[in-house]
């Protein structure tokens, strides 16, 4: 028979498990939804990294690809949100 505090452990390891198998799902829906919205030539411009308390973090090597995300910021984190049941991402962090 397992003791509490080690229920309570285990159950908290899969929870951060979970977290972070949903939130590698939300950065490869967005690097999607980038791609769908600019087409391929993006792959090569920004990309997202990672998602870290509903804000997903993007990286971009160029100014005129993360202004055009900036642009259609709304569009893209309703589109990311539409693909999971419940809010995924409030906010988009860029990384140049």
């Amino acid at each position: 028979m397992k003791s509490l505090g080690s229920l309570i452990q285990s159950k908290a390891q899969q929870s951060q498990i979970l977290r972070g198998a949903l939130s590698a799902q939300v950065v490869e829906a967005a690097n999607l939804v980038l791609q769908n919205f600019f087409g391929e030539e993006i792959v090569d411009q920004a990309r997202a990294v990672y998602l870290k308390g509903r804000v997903l973090t993007i990286t971009c090597l160029s100014l005129t690809a993360a202004r055009d995300i900036r642009i259609s910021e709304g569009r893209i984190i309703n589109e990311i949100n539409k693909r999971f049941d419940n809010l995924q991402v409030e906010k988009i962090r860029y990384l140049a």
